[in-house]
């Protein structure tokens, strides 16, 4: 018997993701100014597509226009009468650039591209991941010419930049110091600086043969003259002069959540479809994904508004705790829907301050709040049990290690470095 085959068809019934929802998804994920790029080479492409007169100002209401993070930002393919231009701000030189501009004039025109290379290797903090051997390795160098140059390059940066480690990085801040018998506290750098983090002072006392108390001197001076990076911006650069809001969120009683939400993308984008001639269909097609993205984003603002009311009203420490997942079940859209929703958007809040949308979300709702304040205050150092003690008595019951993992987060250190 020798076996047969046959093709056959049948419905089946499933969800595909039609390239419309593709480039839906895509347009909503942008920023203000990477969709400002979107429209402007939509209107060059299509000349079905036209651009109309922008409509009132939603942040200032046309009242300060030379200083309205909207207004006052060069706006493309309009007249000078609707927008004014910003006044130009000069960039200030990032700590990479005069690092890099420092050890150009320091070293050979042939080490220069070795020397970037060095510079762009340094990470977020100003430090290298990687040894001299490693980087000579990368660089077909011998170790010896690129300690050389890391010599000039810790040389020319804010002391403790080049280091390969945190207690390197005391170490050189220690050198630029020149602080009179600090031959104690090098030697607790050097070999007991994770003791000195769990406090264990009794035993560096006595594998250095000293005193507790000549160890808890060595500890306040590593507190107060040292820092466990160097004063060094990495790679960052400027600041730009606005942040432009996507959305202003007003208080407004008649409203049901007690605010209002207006989108400046849809006053200050306006758009319309010339008939009669080609590319008809592919501007009504950007038309309303332009329009499903400014209603998802409207409706999304509008419930975390409704939601993080007593936020708006009384401050960071009455944030309620809101996750993506929670705003997508009660807008009946997809998690990662609301995710690229929120994604680098800001709002202006009633108070005239812009903040990220992504502030309003979170697990912890305002606990981060009230424990920054608590460790910031005039209590002095505190552990991370008596953090959790005093959380709980504010309403956050938090266990001890969530504690320690929200005070790592927020960038404090633990109760015996600081």
């Amino acid at each position: 018997m020798s076996p047969t085959f046959e093709f056959t068809m049948a419905p089946r019934l499933g969800l595909e993701v039609s390239p419309a929802l593709i480039a839906f998804g895509e347009m909503l994920m942008l920023p203000y100014a990477a969709l400002q790029s979107l429209v402007d080479d939509e209107l060059n492409a299509n000349t079905a597509l036209e651009r109309l007169e922008p409509g009132e100002c939603p942040v200032c209401r046309g009242s300060w226009r030379t200083r309205c993070p909207v207004c006052a930002v060069p706006s493309r393919g309009v007249g000078p009468d609707q927008h004014r231009p910003a006044a130009e701000v000069p960039d200030s030189e990032s700590d990479c650039q005069a690092l890099r501009k420092a050890a150009h004039a320091e070293t050979r025109t042939a080490d220069a591209a070795a020397v970037d290379y060095l510079i762009d290797s340094l990470d977020q903090h100003g430090l290298f991941d990687r040894t001299c051997a490693e980087l000579a390795a990368e660089l077909g160098t011998t170790e010896q010419h690129v300690a050389a140059l890391v010599g000039v390059i810790r040389r020319c940066g804010p002391p403790g930049v080049g280091a390969t480690s945190i207690a390197e990085c005391l170490l050189l801040q220690l050198d630029a110091l020149g602080l009179p018998d600090d031959r104690l506290v090098r030697a607790v750098i050097a070999g007991h600086l994770p003791a000195l983090a769990r406090g264990h002072f009794a035993a560096i006392a006595d594998g250095l043969g000293a005193t507790r108390d000549e160890v808890q001197r060595a500890l306040d001076v590593i507190r107060r003259r040292l820092r466990p990076y160097p004063a060094f911006d990495g790679r960052g650069t400027a600041a730009p002069a606005y942040v432009v809001p996507d959305a202003v969120i007003g208080a407004d009683p008649a409203a049901p959540a007690g605010f209002r939400v207006e989108l400046v993308e849809a006053a200050t984008i306006r758009l319309r479809v010339r008939l009669g001639g080609p590319g008809v269909g592919a501007a009504r097609m950007f038309l309303a994904q332009l329009r499903d993205r400014w209603e998802t984003l409207r409706r999304v603002t509008e419930y975390v508004a409704g939601h993080q009311r007593a936020f708006l009203t009384g401050g960071p420490a009455r944030l309620r705790p809101l996750t993506r997942s929670e705003v997508a079940a009660a807008l009946d859209l997809h998690e990662s829907t609301v995710s690229r929703a929120v994604a680098e958007k800001y709002v202006l809040l009633p108070d005239r301050t812009v903040t990220s949308l992504a502030t309003f979300f979170g697990a912890s709702g305002g606990a981060d709040e009230a424990l920054r304040r608590l460790l910031v205050s005039d209590r002095g150092r505190q552990s991370d049990q008596q953090l959790a003690d005093l959380l709980r008595e504010a309403g956050y019951p938090m266990a001890r290690r969530t504690v320690a993992k929200h005070r790592a987060r927020l960038g404090f250190t633990s109760a015996a470095l600081r």
